[in-house]
């Protein structure tokens, strides 16, 4: 292998290092997304071991563990339940105090 050729892949390693990572920085939720794509794909039963094993590693951590934070929306584990229509959080009015009167 030529020096032309080491540089040149050493130069792709770098910069397709840096765009995943300023994707990941910058677009974390379509880059988990693709992520966890990327990883079924792989981890379909018809694929080798390796590339089994490849498609677990791949993983985002929230699907690993199983997490609700695993990009596929609420009850997409199904251990928590059915969505209630309830307000989350009360609105609780605002009071603003009138300034003192002022006598001359």
């Amino acid at each position: 292998m030529s020096t032309q050729w080491l540089q040149t892949l050493l130069v792709a390693v770098i910069v397709s290092t840096s765009a995943v990572l300023a994707m990941r920085h910058v677009a974390p939720g379509p880059f988990r997304l693709c992520q966890s794509s990327i990883a079924r794909l792989l981890g379909q039963s018809r694929r080798s071991a390796v590339l089994r094993a490849f498609g677990r590693w791949l993983q985002p951590l929230e699907a690993r563990q199983g997490g609700c934070g695993s990009g596929l929306g609420c009850s997409s584990c199904g251990g928590c339940g059915t969505s209630s229509a309830t307000k989350a959080v009360e609105s609780i009015p605002l009071k603003v105090p009138s300034p003192p009167l002022q006598r001359h």
